[in-house]
């Protein structure tokens, strides 16, 4: 699983780097399943509230090697959870269901990438079950989330890898 960092741009870099949707409290939270990774977004205009009648968001799988391309440069943790090979088939099965047809929407209050991960993740159980509004209350951004799952690597001995991002942006801190 990985982590990216919100962030802004520094103090003097304003003018030769983007601000970011999300700013500080922004970044992503995705799964890798071999050389996938998969992670939900939303197309277009993000809604305020859940509208399961016409949801926008989706899941977007990307390769590896694109992702780690995009990534040089940004701050993001990496969190690796052995599981075992039924886990593993039961989330790559769940996964593979939602890119051909999105569970949810996305929404400002509604479900998000934390929300969404968490949920991919309880249905392997890594973590504790937890009703579809506890999870975007809970999880509302993914530094909360990424805050989770760092305690639970630690219990769990999970590996941690992270990657520190360039010094022309301003990076949210653990």
């Amino acid at each position: 699983m990985h982590f990216l960092y919100g962030s802004v741009p520094a103090p003097g870099f304003e003018k030769t780097e983007k601000k970011l949707f999300g700013g500080l409290k922004g970044g992503h939270v995705s799964l890798q399943l071999g050389d996938s990774i998969i992670g939900f977004q939303p197309r277009g205009r993000c809604h305020i509230i859940a509208n399961n009648e016409a949801p926008n968001g989706y899941f977007k799988v990307d390769n590896l090697l694109h992702w780690t391309k995009d990534t040089v440069g940004k701050k993001y943790t990496s969190i690796i959870i052995p599981v075992s090979s039924v886990s593993y088939q039961e989330v790559t099965n769940l996964l593979s269901e939602y890119l051909q047809q999105t569970p949810y929407d996305y929404a400002v209050f509604g479900m998000r990438c934390a929300a969404a991960t968490y949920d991919a993740l309880e249905d392997i159980g890594i973590v504790r079950p937890l009703k579809q509004t506890g999870k975007w209350l809970t999880y509302f951004y993914p530094q909360l989330f990424r805050r989770h799952m760092l305690k639970l690597s630690k219990e769990n001995n999970y590996t941690v890898v992270r990657h520190a991002g360039v010094s022309s942006r301003k990076w949210e801190m653990e």
